[in-house]
């Protein structure tokens, strides 16, 4: 005769909520950690897109392979417009990149300036510097760029640590204070490319 096994109502729910906090959470639900991360990366892109106008000075250097090079680097922001002037630290040779969205504009080449409707692919052509000149106005900030972003990660104080976007892989391992605070490094990978952008100086537009 089977036996019939009796527990009080208050051990049946303990049993119950025991066997519940061991269950795995449904397949492809975001983590607390990932939902909070997100969060702080929104507000702060909030905040961000309240300044559309800035200016930075500091180092970029570009590599490919075994190929390397740096450079000064002054860029000018509004909006979608953007003014980026390159200094070679030895012979002091400038390029001026500028334009929109519509297209680009190179100055400073032998046979004169060079226009394209791609900023990115004009300069890598004459230069052979790969700059993500689309996404890289947020990046610079600290926040994603237009199209899809995976891999978001966060700090204690809610400040992006990288993510990967458009082929690249960003990572922000330090930060200038401010309110909200300016990365000082960006750091670029895709492939065989790389940038490193050393901030010196962050400044509203004039």
């Amino acid at each position: 005769m089977p036996v019939c096994l009796r527990l009080p109502l208050t051990a049946l729910l303990a049993l119950l909520l025991a066997a519940c906090a061991h269950r795995p959470p449904p397949a492809g639900a975001p983590g607390i950690e990932a939902v909070q991360a997100h969060a702080a990366q929104a507000a702060r892109e909030a905040r961000l897109a309240e300044v559309p106008g800035w200016r930075l000075r500091g180092r970029v250097a570009f590599a490919h392979g075994q190929e390397g090079s740096s450079a000064q680097i002054d860029w000018r922001q509004q909006g979608d417009a953007f003014d980026i002037r390159l200094i070679a630290p030895v012979t002091g040779r400038q390029w001026r990149l500028h334009g929109d969205p519509a297209g680009a504009t190179l100055e400073g080449l032998d046979g004169g300036p060079r226009h394209a409707a791609d900023a990115e692919a004009l300069l890598a052509e004459a230069t052979g510097w790969v700059l993500p000149v689309r996404e890289l106005p947020a990046w610079v900030r600290g926040a994603r760029g237009p199209g899809p972003a995976e891999g978001l990660a966060v700090d204690a104080e809610g400040r992006p640590l990288g993510w990967r976007q458009a082929g690249w892989q960003l990572r922000f391992p330090d930060w200038l204070p401010g309110d909200p605070p300016l990365p000082r490094r960006i750091f670029a990978e895709r492939g065989k490319a790389s940038v490193r952008l050393v901030v010196g100086q962050w400044e509203p537009a004039p």
